[in-house]
């Protein structure tokens, strides 16, 4: 071995600290660089995912699984989320709720709008005329006076005739007594019609006469007809003669061994007065 060679191993040998030192810091280094390299490729990544949707982070929810979401929702439903002309179609799942907090507006179901007037169905133009009350609004003048004459409210006998001067026998209460109407017999449900044209002034009820309606025919007379079941009119109501204006009912416990019948009473002012003077 010659000088030079000896003089270069003896330096090697001189400096191996320094060269092995140098070798290291290289190696930690290009490991440094390595790991670097990959944590940014995985980062610019997972930023992507959430950029693309800006999604709001200051919302208290957990957005880690947003991307998941979305993916979920395209293979399902097959609806990209970043066309905003698609919105119409969106399912009601999480997405809509994430679309929200992008400020994009989702639509809403309309409401159905109103029929009008005009483009009823003949269905529901026969229903309301079904509903209507049996009543006129073109009465003429409500005139009743003693020239005048009444119409029979239903067809049957007399079974206690009217009488204040005398008593007359009550079978149920078995007793005699002043009648200030007339009951005449009618089967249940028998249309009850008006006597003559009037005005619905009370539609009332108690425990002697059952259900009532009392109507003004003119120059202070008025017309009640009791033991009444349904009834087909109101109060204001217009009724002509011959209309109906009800149907008979059970009678109360007071007229129960009368059997079914029409309880018909005539007023002039507060004073009753006998009907059967003006039937035809």
């Amino acid at each position: 071995m010659n000088n030079n060679d000896t003089t270069l191993l003896q330096k090697i040998k001189d400096n191996a600290f320094y060269i092995a030192l140098g070798v290291g810091l290289l190696a930690v280094v290009t490991l440094v660089a390595i790991y670097t390299m990959n944590k940014e490729a995985a980062t610019g990544t997972e930023d992507t995912g959430i950029t693309d949707y800006s999604y709001d982070v200051s919302d208290s929810k957990d957005y880690r699984d947003y991307s998941a979401d979305k993916r979920t929702t395209e293979n399902k439903y097959g609806y990209n989320m970043d066309k905003e002309d698609e919105l119409s179609n969106i399912p009601d799942t999480k997405a809509t709720d994430k679309l929200q907090k992008k400020n994009i507006q989702v639509p809403e179901t309309s409401e159905p709008e109103d029929i009008p007037e005009d483009e009823k169905t003949v269905e529901q133009e026969t229903s309301d005329e079904d509903n209507k009350l049996p009543v006129t609004a073109d009465t003429g003048e409500l005139n009743f006076g003693s020239d005048k004459t009444l119409t029979w409210p239903v067809e049957g006998a007399v079974i206690l005739p009217f009488s204040m001067e005398t008593t007359v026998y009550y079978k149920t209460l078995d007793q005699y007594k002043c009648n200030p109407g007339v009951l005449i017999a009618a089967g249940g449900g028998s249309t009850v019609k008006s006597a003559y044209l009037g005005k619905v002034t009370k539609v009332t009820s108690d425990n002697t006469y059952g259900n009532m309606v009392t109507m003004y025919i003119g120059n202070d007379y008025s017309i009640v007809y009791g033991q009444l079941d349904t009834i087909y009119v109101k109060e204001g109501d217009y009724v002509k003669a011959g209309e109906s204006i009800g149907t008979v009912g059970k009678p109360t416990d007071s007229f129960a061994d009368e059997g079914n019948h029409l309880y018909f009473q005539m007023l002039q002012g507060d004073t009753p007065v006998d009907p059967m003077t003006f039937m035809e």
